[in-house]
């Protein structure tokens, strides 16, 4: 392994009065000063100000303003409310628009931030005069990432057991909540060779630093070494070389990730407590989990079949394998929403997510098969239910990005459009080079963003082309801006390779219907009725019908279609109050009913995370 090198820190240039520009943003005071003094700015204008230096020397529009500052909120007059606003930012400044030095007016299209400013970022790190010679002065201008690639097993010993990935497994979740520092999940390292070169590994990734080490059996005793490379500085921050008891293996990765932590300059907080351990002491028990975990997260049925078997043989070998139980209920449950409406998975996912949260309730991987669980046809989609048990899930460890991921595609369905894409941009800080999941696409379809849902789709097509959500997708922002040609494409590609699902099936009667065919629209929606393969998804047949038969003029039975779609799971009212096809049904009171009761069941202040 590489020496261990010390890092020397230089005092900071004290910084004189005069070098001060006039308008200061401190970040970490959440403060606005002017000539070194703190300025009273409200929290909304305070919200747009930062928002527009973020966007500096760019056009901010309108309604990007309006969709950061309220998102969905109807019931406010947002032409008004962001006049008043951009008026308090200019007295805070001290400007005027007519001859802006900072804030400049783009006449009906938004603003655009052009003057000086010193922006002073949250110091979550210490300085560099810090007083401990261990610690690793970090970027306080961006959040830094961290990745544990599983460690190498050396000489005649074989990994037939994954102790190298499970001692790393450990390190991810012990080290999962330090403040500030993003950690990168297993499922994240698991294609990376623990015999990468650790620079290589953090261009790959697009993380700062990266824990390897390797281990190796002689004589009945393990020797093992870690070291945490950091790619910005080029070199080894902290190591460490030992004898490893496998009967103590918990001890020794707490010691090491509380090494890590006081490397980095932060605390380690207790360990979550488990009343068994994460992992089985059982070493075909642990190999057939380490086999169906890196097949659980694969998007087609055929994976998720052979996932499940390795899972079913490592909670049979050792049935007190909480992990395992947790794992394996969100397979059955995947299965049961996406492929195979059986109910036999449907209970298989029931009995494997009780057994991991009666062994452990305090596993954070159980409370999320709660979720996928609660979060379904079979249980009526219980949204609230569902998104208290990611939280509970995230704030035993935060670095579950499948977790955001789900929160933000159960927001997306109730219309929290805004909170849906936080959600998504929070789950992507977990993933390679800070990667959004393509599931956002929900929350741009249905805000009306079609330019940015398009863009993600043709990106989601190219990566996963037999993945059907983006076939699925792909015609819907053509269909929404009238490019019949383009569309009617589209919807040819999805329909060949997927003839019979109902989504789509559905969808083809929307554009049937749209463009004046209303005999081959109906029977569209008789097509999509006999088929139930998309059980998961019903509801957004059930939406589509609805479509259907308000473009055709049928508005009760429209209306009934639509009530059966919330019912069945999708009650985004953002899309309902504007979707063009809808159009025909909006002046029922029933409609108006509908839509306020939904934005009284689910408020923009649910107090997520």
């Amino acid at each position: 392994m590489p020496r261990k090198l010390s890092v020397r820190r230089q005092p900071p240039r004290a910084r004189k009065q005069s070098d001060s520009p006039e308008v200061e943003l401190d970040l970490g005071r959440y403060q606005l000063r002017r000539n070194a003094r703190p300025v009273q700015l409200a929290r909304k204008p305070m919200e747009l100000l930062l928002f527009l230096v973020s966007r500096r020397e760019q056009l901010v529009s309108r309604d990007e303003i309006i969709a950061k500052l309220w998102r969905s909120d109807l019931f406010v007059d947002t032409e008004s409310a962001v006049n008043n606003i951009v008026r308090k930012i200019r007295v805070a400044l001290g400007d005027v628009s007519e001859k802006s030095r900072f804030l400049e007016t783009v006449i009906g299209k938004g603003y655009r931030f052009i003057g000086p400013v010193r922006v002073i970022h949250a110091r979550h790190f210490p300085s560099e005069a810090s007083s401990s010679p261990r610690s690793v002065a970090l970027s306080e201008s961006k959040r830094t990432s961290l990745a544990v690639l599983p460690l190498a097993i050396l000489g005649n010993s074989a990994d037939d057991n994954g102790l190298g990935l499970g001692f790393a497994d450990a390190l991810i979740s012990r080290l999962g909540n330090l403040n500030g520092i993003d950690v990168l999940p297993t499922s994240t390292v698991l294609p990376e060779s623990p015999s990468a070169f650790p620079a290589d590994v953090a261009l790959r990734l697009g993380v700062r630093f990266v824990v390897r080490g390797a281990m190796q059996s002689a004589k009945e005793q393990w020797h093992f070494s870690v070291e945490m490379f950091d790619a910005q500085l080029q070199r080894v921050s902290y190591e460490h070389n030992g004898q490893l008891d496998l009967n103590r293996l918990s001890e020794s990765q707490d010691d090491i990730a509380k090494n890590i932590a006081a490397t980095l300059d932060r605390q380690l907080g207790p360990a979550a407590p488990q009343s068994r351990p994460r992992y089985s002491k059982d070493p075909l028990a642990y190999a057939d989990f380490m086999q169906g975990y890196r097949l659980s997260s694969g998007g087609d049925a055929a994976r998720l079949d052979e996932a499940t078997r390795h899972l079913d043989s490592a909670v049979t070998r050792d049935p007190s394998f909480a992990l395992a139980h947790a794992t394996l209920s969100v397979v059955c449950a995947t299965r049961h929403f996406e492929f195979d409406p059986a109910r036999v998975w449907l209970e298989k996912a029931e009995l494997h997510c009780q057994r991991a949260l009666e062994l452990d309730s305090e596993l954070a991987e159980a409370h999320v098969a709660r979720a996928f669980l609660l979060w379904g046809p079979s249980k009526n989609f219980q949204h609230l239910d569902a998104i208290a048990e990611l939280k509970r899930a995230l704030a035993l460890q935060k670095n579950l990005p499948h977790a955001y991921n789900r929160l933000g595609t159960i927001l997306a369905h109730i219309g929290l459009l805004g909170l849906a894409r936080e959600m998504y941009q929070r789950g992507s800080l977990y993933h390679p080079k800070r990667a959004v999941s393509h599931s956002i696409v929900q929350a741009y379809m249905w805000n009306g963003d079609y330019e940015l849902a398009a863009e993600r789709i043709r990106q989601w097509r190219a990566e996963s082309p037999g993945n059907k959500y983006p076939l699925y997708f792909a015609p819907l922002p053509a269909m929404m801006k009238g490019k019949w040609k383009e569309a009617s494409a589209l919807l040819d590609r999805a329909l060949k390779a997927l003839p019979d699902e109902p989504m789509i099936v559905s969808l083809q009667g929307v554009f049937l219907a749209l463009t004046g065919k209303k005999q081959a629209a109906l029977k569209r929606v008789t097509r999509a009725c006999e088929n139930p393969k998309s059980f998961g998804h019903a509801h957004h047949t059930y939406y589509q019908i609805a479509s259907i038969l308000s473009l055709l003029g049928k508005q009760e039975a429209a209306f009934e279609w639509l009530e059966r779609c919330v019912a069945a799971g999708f009650a985004c009212w953002p899309l309902f109050v504007k979707d063009p096809c809808l159009k025909n049904i909006r002046k029922l009171p029933e409609f108006q009913s509908l839509v306020g009761s939904l934005q009284a069941k689910y408020p923009h202040s649910l107090g997520l995370l």
